[in-house]
């Protein structure tokens, strides 16, 4: 799958946020060590909720299938607490959830990741395609109150 380029952002930092308190409309690209810096600090809240998304990184990884990650949504928003975690994993085209370690599998189940992680977990192949990738991510910029806003891909190391 080619990588979301469609006049996005594909520097690898993380911009400032704007006049709403979100980062500026695109898909912002960044390494893993600098996302933690940058929103797991400050408020309790966002340190533990930074701590439930390593986690959530680390058994992704363990997989062995996880392509690539995005997160949007008020924890990579300047909200002093925010309310959650959103995410998207792409998986390889070959991945399976019965192959999954028993140790990761209930990631791929929606309540009880978002039980564990407070975080709305969503999850797809490679084989969705670009289209229907930029569909999602596209959906994912609007807020609640119609704003667009970026979202952050984390390059993971």
């Amino acid at each position: 799958m080619r990588r979301h380029t469609s006049g996005r952002n594909r520097k690898m930092s993380i911009p400032k946020f704007n006049n709403d308190g979100n980062l500026p409309e695109g898909i912002h690209l960044t390494e893993e060590v600098e996302f933690v810096r940058r929103f797991s600090i400050g408020s309790a809240r966002r340190k533990w909720l930074g701590e439930r998304l390593h986690e959530l990184f680390v058994l992704a990884k363990l997989t062995g299938k996880l392509e690539r990650i995005f997160v949007w949504g008020s924890f990579v928003s300047a909200k002093e607490s925010p309310n959650d975690i959103d995410l998207l994993l792409i998986m390889s085209d070959d991945f399976q959830i019965e192959d999954t370690p028993d140790t990761c599998r209930f990631l791929f189940e929606h309540i009880r990741a978002r039980v564990r992680f407070s975080s709305d977990v969503y999850w797809a192949k490679s084989t969705i395609g670009e289209e229907v990738l930029n569909l999602w991510l596209d959906t994912y910029q609007t807020t609640k109150d119609f704003k667009r806003r970026g979202i952050v891909e984390v390059k993971l190391s």
